[in-house]
């Protein structure tokens, strides 16, 4: 079939991706060889792709999958029963091809390429919600190996779909599904999403999919640049620390007209982060949001893969009062995404955190009974010692190299104060904090000394500690310039709700935990109300924080100053 006309630059036959967008296979690549067999594997697994019919399905092919195509066709031909099984097993629904090119993939190659392919009882769902509205095409932007393409096919055969990937096993895989199910009307691009170029239609197009998840770290200057500008020209600010989920929710935005719609799974980090709020203003401003689902962190939305998941619908254009919530325990649990309670657009715009809005049960109201914490305290992070290990020592070890008198009693894990039960106090296997003044004589002291040299020469081929990022910012590296002790401690980052501690013995607290210091004079009998307040009311403070995999839960200092006491609390009698 030929490709549709105006897909450019990159789906012309025989064309090769510019090399800052060439994919760089780390299971095929020529110049890596793998004694584990993977890339044996997966050339076998691009047989069984051609075996089933990719090259009857989705137009011209790219060189970088004709090159792939070659290397397939030196393997010997699938067996009958093999190409029948992989054939039955996509017409009921299943991906035998994703699923077993998944398994070839390492951790961290998975990671550093965005590879999280999406559970069909995430994908059915969405499928259903599009469908739905009656889309005259389909986008499939990041396809992986088709699976949402394929299911809208399954469908409705007549369809016509673009699937979209940067990765030539992946489409070499999803021409070949697509074969399977027996598309009439496919195109499969091997390019940038971000350079698509989209030929207009009539009717409306439908973009469904799960783009891929790759941290900002691991994106190129140019594509970050290319996010910058194109926010500029939809009249948005763009971060630089956005992930390239970000990038194809501009590009979408880009590419959709008023009346098209869309759905896409992704991290749901985006919630609450600062780098997430361009996602929150396109779907607000242009995208048009309609419905925001969000699976339980502590669920596994992505098999394998520790990242969490939101699905947002929208249809561009419309501006709504506002849009349906959910959360919901487990992707199997999502059933229609027509679901969901309402929030006032008023609710969403401007708001810098949306998973509160996600709660089952309120966590405070907005009365006069009720202030924050910020009201009455500022929260600050721990010290940041830049070498725990040996800036900590147990009292054992300060004896041990003479340096006990130059250490401090500090709260060295959360779990003290977990297991607190609302009072710190020091004891003998209380860690110690190396606390030396920016002035002292070393010279003078020769056991501080020699103490402070073996931070200074490398160790079991390591740089010295002292020459590491944070070491080598502080004048000199050695003085952490403590903050006085806090009041009150707080757990910032477990995986329950945060716990909350007096510290009657001034400990000293590194960054395991934050330091709660009230802007006005408290009395103890004040202090300890505070921090009874606190923990009583500590389970409703669930997802006030940003929630990553497994329901570890982190608060930030202006978030855990956001959360609610009860004015009595601090009144004075």
């Amino acid at each position: 079939m030929p490709p549709l006309p105006g897909f450019e630059p990159d789906a012309t036959p025989g064309a090769r991706l510019p090399a800052v967008h060439r994919f760089s296979h780390p299971l095929v690549a020529m110049d890596a060889p793998q004694p584990d067999g993977r890339r044996a594997s997966v050339i076998r697994l691009l047989r069984l792709a051609l075996d089933l019919g990719a090259d009857t399905v989705g137009g011209a092919w790219t060189a970088d999958e004709l090159e792939l195509a070659e290397l397939a066709r030196q393997a010997p031909a699938s067996s009958r029963t093999d190409i029948a099984t992989a054939r039955d097993a996509i017409l009921r629904g299943s991906d035998p091809l994703g699923g077993r090119l998944c398994e070839l993939w390492s951790a961290a190659d998975r990671r550093s390429h965005g590879v999280f392919y999406t559970d069909p009882v995430v994908v059915e769902p969405m499928l259903d919600w599009v469908m739905a509205r009656g889309p005259e095409r389909l986008v499939d932007p990041g396809c992986g190996s088709g699976r949402f393409a394929a299911s809208a096919i399954r469908r409705r055969p007549d369809l016509p779909v673009v699937a979209v990937d940067l990765d030539p096993v992946a489409t070499v895989l999803t021409r070949a599904t697509l074969a399977a199910v027996h598309a009439q009307d496919a195109t499969v691009l091997q390019t940038d999403y971000t350079n698509l170029v989209l030929p207009a239609i009539a009717g409306r197009t439908a973009f469904v999919g799960n783009p891929p998840y790759v941290r900002h770290h691991d994106l190129s200057t140019a594509a970050k640049s290319w996010a910058v500008a194109v926010g500029r020209q939809l009249g948005q600010r763009v971060s630089s620390l956005a992930g390239l989920h970000a990038h194809f929710y501009l590009a979408t935005a880009l590419y959709a007209k008023p009346g098209d719609i869309g759905c896409f799974v992704t991290s749901s980090e985006w919630l609450d982060v600062g780098y997430g709020s361009i996602i929150r203003s396109l779907l607000l401003d242009g995208l048009g949001a309609t419905a925001l689902h969000v699976i339980d962190p502590r669920a596994i939305p992505f098999a394998d893969a520790m990242v969490t998941a939101a699905i947002a619908c929208f249809e561009v254009g419309t501006v709504s009062d506002g849009i349906r919530v959910r959360r919901v325990e487990s992707p199997a649990a999502l059933a229609s995404l027509e679901l969901g309670e309402f929030v006032d657009r008023d609710a969403l715009t401007g708001r810098h955190r949306w998973s509160p809005l996600l709660q089952q049960a309120a966590h405070h109201r907005p009365d006069e009974d009720w202030i924050s914490l910020g009201d009455i305290a500022r929260v600050h992070r721990g010290a940041v010692t830049g070498a725990n290990g040996f800036f900590v020592l147990s009292p054992t070890q300060a004896r041990a190299h003479g340096i006990e008198a130059w250490c401090r009693p500090v709260i060295s894990g959360a779990k003290e104060i977990l297991d607190a039960g609302g009072i710190v106090k020091a004891g003998p296997r209380t860690k110690l904090l190396l606390d030396v003044p920016a002035d002292a004589d070393r010279a003078s002291h020769p056991q501080l000394d020699a103490y402070l040299k073996l931070g200074e020469v490398p160790r079991d081929d390591q740089p010295p500690i002292s020459t590491r990022y944070v070491t080598s910012r502080r004048r000199p590296w050695w003085n952490l310039g403590l903050a006085p002790p806090p009041p009150i401690v707080a757990t910032y980052m477990t995986r329950q709700a945060p716990a909350f501690a007096l510290n009657p013995d001034g400990l000293a607290v590194i960054n395991i935990a934050h330091g709660i210091y009230p802007t006005r004079p408290l009395t103890d009998a004040q202090l300890v109300t505070l921090v009874t307040a606190l923990n009583q009311a500590r389970a409703s403070f669930r997802g006030s924080g940003r929630t990553y995999y497994g329901g570890l839960e982190k608060f930030e200092p202006g978030e855990m100053e956001a959360l609610p006491v009860p004015m009595h609390a601090t009144s004075r009698r």
